[in-house]
């Protein structure tokens, strides 16, 4: 099965290049912060994450008009079990714990259709952002 897969892969990158090239220019002056560029590197985008302060809002919105999102990083790595015994807690990664708390991941596959694209960006700058 995933020999079959690895045959369309290339395919299905570009795709979701094309996705995230539509989500930076659709929301480009929108209400939420978009990841780096990629510039010259490569990039798979696996996944699709913006930052918004109004994250827990943001994702409510975007239900209530049939557009599924996920948090992805919900806990910063410090704060999970694996790390306990360094003694780190809530505070000690204050940067890490905004992080965590603000990103969002909006859609992204190849098997989006520019239509479903266009409305995940109008979706989302539908939000007002101050909720």
């Amino acid at each position: 099965v995933l020999s079959v897969k690895l045959d369309r892969l290339d395919a299905w990158n570009a795709r979701r290049a094309a996705v995230a090239e539509a989500y930076r220019d659709g929301l480009a002056d929108g209400p939420v912060s978009l990841p780096p560029d990629a510039g010259a590197d490569v990039h798979a985008w696996h996944v699709f994450a913006v930052r918004t302060p109004f994250r827990d809002a943001l994702a409510a919105h975007l239900a209530g008009a049939g557009v599924e999102t996920l948090s992805h990083y919900p806990v910063p790595p410090h704060l999970q079990g694996a790390y306990r015994d360094l003694g780190w807690g809530p505070g000690a990664l204050p940067v890490s714990e905004a992080i965590a708390r603000e990103t969002l991941s909006l859609p992204i596959g190849p098997h989006m259709a520019p239509a479903d694209v266009e409305r995940v960006i109008t979706v989302v700058r539908g939000f007002d952002g101050d909720r």
